[in-house]
């Protein structure tokens, strides 16, 4: 991720430092989640590119994000071998033994 989006997270982190320099960092964070619009901003010319950032590039990042952590996740339980994971199913199936049983 940080390979690939290196563009995006700079391009994001420059837009929030320029708006937070202009508008105040409380103001640009609000109008980089959405809960004040870039038109009520000072420096519309610097908030709606943040905006536009927050609305669209933001999700994707964070998408991208846990995609890659449920994709590493599912290798992880993918890489098992076989004849152990029905080990484990066929230990799983086996009644524990009686009271009666020898062990």
């Amino acid at each position: 991720m940080l390979t690939r989006a290196a563009f995006l997270l700079a391009l994001c982190a420059v837009l929030f430092a320029t708006n937070g320099m202009l508008l105040g960092w409380a103001d640009a964070y609000d109008v980089l989640i959405g809960i004040t619009s870039p038109a009520e901003a000072d420096s519309q010319w610097a908030a709606w590119p943040l905006s536009v950032v927050g609305w669209a590039a933001i999700p994707a990042f964070v998408g991208g994000t846990v995609g890659y952590l449920v994709t590493v996740q599912i290798q992880a339980h993918q890489s098992r071998d076989f004849d152990a994971v029905m080990d484990e199913l066929r230990a799983l199936i086996q009644p524990p033994p009686g009271p009666g049983d020898d062990a």
